[in-house]
């Protein structure tokens, strides 16, 4: 079952994850991120809103960026370790 869109704020999103506010800004598909925008974040009706986070889908994509690197050392690993 999959769960509810939770959209959050800046401070409880980061909370919620486990990061900065920093690094999630930093992953919006503004600075070449993966995280995009009203998938992943909404901006507000005017500048002074804050931006929202959909902290599950967020959470996914996190994942499956961690698992790809990590897949990417270990291979890189075994072909380095192939070549002595």
């Amino acid at each position: 079952m999959k769960d509810r869109p939770l959209w959050l704020r800046t401070p409880e999103a980061s909370a919620w994850l486990g990061c900065s506010s920093q690094y999630l800004k930093k992953n919006r598909d503004l600075n070449d991120g993966p995280l995009e925008e009203g998938i992943h974040y909404v901006f507000g009706a005017s500048l002074n809103s804050p931006i929202r986070w959909e902290v599950h889908s967020i959470k996914e994509t996190f994942h499956h960026k961690g698992k790809l690197l990590r897949l990417a050392k270990q291979h890189l690993q075994e072909e380095l370790g192939g070549r002595k």
